[in-house]
């Protein structure tokens, strides 16, 4: 299946229009101003300067901050922008070392260890300058990262792949290896798929070096990555390898590469995924940990590994195209990736947890020795601020994943109101998702269509040119005909419906969470009071959606179970009946601190 590229698309009004417009009007803006406050503009000049030493992985901050403003361009003039963006690639270039190799880091204040250690994230910073380089090239903004990059790319390929004289084979954090795919495509050079192959093959089958509170299952090495059939270490590094091993699959007809992927995707949705989309549930190394382990109150789901998450259920689509992958990357891209931002577009989260309670965490804060803890707000900028610019280049790449064709077959994947021309059809969707179940599908000359039915649906109801049809469903598609004008009506009868986790994740034993259409619902105690975990939800028969300060909210009837002032009693709870005011997930902790929760009684 080939996706229709974000260029080639036009997102109209409503949801996502309006996420791009604050992603390009603030987002992106209020980003390049805290990385200069903290100077990492300043670091791609190659300047020492002790008082701001950059980290080793600042180079990758301000890549995918490029990409970001890439992706801006090429659908729009920025002279601001613009401006902000040369003048980062004119450092880069201008402080590029003459063998190709560019790190602000390592050539400023280690250079004598350069390619010497794994851990330290050199090849992960590459990959990502050289993702931004193919974008700013692609969207026809800037050639002199490109070409610089190129440089790069066949230093690393010479050192790593000819020479093999580099201090590892393979590089502690994956993602050159997607980058070389990428580049591959926008070039055609053989080498750089050969190198991307070279460093998947070659992971798990060395004694490498790892961070000295780590252990070789951390970064992907505890075996070859066929051997590999469960999702383990560090959940953002597992998801950029099984990207890049999807890619490799695909381009070299790889039947058995592909199976491993499909194996390690049925185990991160079967066993070690959040309700939210969220992956990776532990603090101790961002990890995936054992099976049913998903923690609420201490989950880690690292934005950055959601987006990793969606990025990978792509390129499985594109390999086998199978409904699922688009069903996860819904779940995925409504939760756990918009939970990442602030409402207002300047803040983040790097940590999602599904439950908060603010005595927790002013308890931590007033210890000595802190405890890992999920802050209650977010904020503008991190030591480590890779999510922050991985959001603001997604947001504004949303347009590849809805249109995609095969064989002739076109198919809408994603309802968000857009269009595009695909194949010998021009498209256009109306949609009212997140928050209502319909859309219209209008197609413009011949096409045979293919309608992904979400599995959230309460039903579906669909009518052709204004005649009631009944829909042919076969594989999580609608299988449709079209030829002239076509106005395609959809109903999914978008509806509240409770969720229950498997019995082995002991956490949620004997809870429910609340989903409406895409959006997982949650609690905060600005709506509801203190004390949600004695909330109790019998039904969703009287629920009702409601105006909130935000874009949606839904009353739902519970009840408040009341116990004795005594610390234990003989007598049960009284439950007291109480409205539950509900709230998509990802617009929690925009009104200040507070408690919240996606799991009832």
């Amino acid at each position: 299946m080939q996706p229709i590229d974000f260029k080639d698309v036009t997102i109209g009004g409503g949801f996502w229009g309006e996420l791009q417009r604050k992603n390009a009007e603030v987002s992106v803006y209020n980003i390049h101003k805290r990385f200069a406050e903290t100077g990492r503009f300043r670091a791609m000049k190659c300047i020492r300067d002790d008082a701001h030493k950059p980290h080793v992985f600042w180079d990758s901050d301000i890549a995918k901050w490029l990409e970001s403003v890439a992706n801006i361009l090429a659908k729009k003039e920025d002279p601001q922008l613009k401006a902000w963006a040369d003048e980062a690639i004119a450092d880069i270039c201008n402080s590029q070392l003459p063998c190709g190799y560019f790190n602000c880091y390592f050539q400023v204040y280690e250079p004598e260890n350069i390619f010497r250690k794994r851990p330290e994230h050199e090849l992960y910073c590459a990959g990502h300058l050289i993702e931004a380089a193919v974008a700013l090239h692609e969207a026809g903004v800037d050639d002199k990262l490109y070409a610089a990059m190129i440089r790069y790319a066949d230093y690393i390929y010479e050192r790593f792949y000819v020479k093999k004289d580099a201090g590892f084979v393979t590089c502690g954090h994956p993602e050159i290896e997607l980058a070389l795919v990428k580049l591959y495509r926008a070039t055609g050079a053989q080498k750089y798929l050969d190198l991307a192959d070279f460093f998947i093959e070659e992971r798990g089958r060395h004694n490498e070096e790892t961070y000295a509170f780590t252990y070789p299952v951390y970064h992907l090495d505890h075996a070859p990555v066929r051997e590999q059939k469960t999702a383990e270490g560090h959940a953002v590094r597992a998801l950029y390898l099984y990207i890049a091993m999807a890619d490799v699959a695909r381009l070299k007809g790889d039947r058995e590469l592909a199976d491993t992927c499909e194996t390690l995707f049925e185990d991160i949705i079967g066993k070690k995924m959040y309700i939210t989309g969220g992956t990776g549930s532990s603090y101790h190394g961002e990890t995936f940990t054992f099976a049913y382990d998903l923690p609420n109150i201490f989950a880690y789901s690292e934005t950055c590994a959601a987006i990793a998450l969606a990025f990978f259920c792509d390129r499985l689509a594109r390999i086998r195209n199978r409904a699922v992958y688009h069903e996860i990357f819904e779940r995925v891209l409504y939760n756990n990736v918009l939970a990442g931002e602030s409402r207002d577009g300047k803040g983040f989260f790097y940590v999602n947890p599904l439950e908060f309670h603010e005595n927790i965490y002013d308890y931590n804060e007033g210890l000595k020795t802190k405890l890992f803890c999920p802050i209650p707000e977010r904020v503008e900028v991190f030591d480590c601020s890779c999510c922050p610019p991985n959001l603001t280049r997604f947001i504004e790449s949303i347009g590849s994943y809805i249109y995609a064709e095969e064989g002739g077959t076109v198919y809408v994947n994603q309802y968000i109101s857009s269009s595009a021309r695909v194949g010998g059809a021009q498209l256009l969707i109306e949609s009212a998702m997140p928050y209502g179940g319909t859309a219209r599908v209008r197609v413009q000359g011949k096409a045979d269509l293919r309608l992904r039915v979400p599995a959230w649906r309460g039903g579906v109801s669909m009518k052709v040119n204004g005649r009631r049809a009944e829909p042919q469903i076969a594989d999580g598609y609608i299988a449709l005909a079209c030829d002239g004008d076509t106005a395609i009506d959809l109903d999914f009868r978008i509806r509240p419906r409770f969720v229950y986790a498997n019995e082995n994740v002991w956490y949620d034993n004997g809870r429910k969470a609340v989903e409406y259409g895409p959006l997982v619902l949650c609690a905060e105690s600005c709506d509801n009071g203190p004390n949600l975990r004695a909330v109790r939800v019998r039904s969703l028969a009287g629920a009702k959606v409601s105006a909130g300060e935000g874009p949606f909210a839904l009353e739902v009837p519970a009840e408040r179970l009341r116990t004795s002032a005594a610390l234990y009693s003989y007598e049960p709870p009284v439950p007291e009946r109480c409205t539950l005011k509900l709230i998509p997930y990802f617009a929690w902790a925009n009104r200040g601190k507070g408690d919240m929760q996606v799991w009832f009684l």
